[in-house]
């Protein structure tokens, strides 16, 4: 069974077409049975609450905090597994045009990653029912953000294992001083260099890491946020959501409630 454009299973909550992009947010109860289907465009799909079984070319179970990207006319089926199940969908309206246009190569097989920064604003943008054009700027950012990833091309391979460290050991304190001495390099050298080639400052890329850390954790754990603010090393929770606004505009306290539905 091939669906249409912007057709998926389940309830939808939310149902949103903009210039680029259809989006919506779809409710599974537990035990709900898709049957084998594929979609005629290609999307990106968070798994906001619950957790499923996905059964293509293998079975996989696909947790919370999850974002899928799976091509068109990609086959599988789903049974969810828990009470409440909810689903966040991104789909391309003409995925050929739109990579044309922004210079763009879509991947060319399916992929998993975790919930990011993007696709964490983007959820807010929908859930304050924000103009049309700003949610299709933030499912640009999404898009972009997931089939872009930061890594420098060329030379400068040094800014890729500064990248890796950060993004393996989010909760570690960062030496600029250690990484110094590690690649023989000035630290004015380094910290100009990896804004120049990634667009952050080396603070900025740190600061979004570990609140995408924090956010995987706000998705998947029932820990409160004061033992989550502290397991990722901020001083307090009064640091905590400082921090987390300032990059999501909402509290963590928000953010868990609209989660949460």
């Amino acid at each position: 069974m091939n669906n249409k454009q912007n057709t998926y299973y389940g309830v939808k909550q939310k149902n949103i077409t903009t210039e680029n992009f259809s989006v919506s947010i779809t409710h599974h109860n537990k035990d709900e049975i898709i049957p084998n289907h594929s979609h005629n465009k290609p999307y990106l799909c968070l798994l906001l609450s619950g957790n499923y079984t996905e059964k293509s070319n293998s079975k996989s179970i696909i947790n919370s905090g999850t974002i899928l990207y799976r091509r068109a006319d990609y086959e599988h089926s789903n049974v969810f597994n828990t009470n409440s199940n909810s689903c966040l969908n991104l789909e391309l309206r003409n995925s050929d045009l739109f990579a044309s246009i922004n210079n763009i190569q879509l991947p060319t097989n399916e992929f998993e990653k975790q919930i990011s920064i993007s696709v964490s604003k983007l959820l807010v943008s929908i859930n304050q029912n924000e103009d049309k054009d700003i949610i299709d700027l933030k499912c640009y950012e999404t898009i972009t953000d997931y089939f872009e990833c930061n890594k420098v091309k060329g030379k400068l391979k040094w800014i890729n294992n500064v990248i890796d460290y950060i993004n393996d050991n989010p909760t570690e304190n960062i030496s600029l001083h250690k990484f110094a001495q590690e690649f023989q390099l000035h630290p004015n050298y380094i910290v100009r260099k990896f804004k120049e080639k990634t667009g952050y400052k080396l603070s900025e890329y740190l600061e979004k890491i570990r609140v995408e850390n924090t956010i995987q954790e706000i998705v998947n754990s029932e820990d409160t946020l004061r033992n989550i603010s502290l397991d990722n090393g901020y001083f307090d929770q009064s640091h905590f959501n400082k921090v987390f606004k300032k990059q999501l505009s909402i509290t963590p306290s928000q953010f868990k409630k609209i989660l949460k539905g």
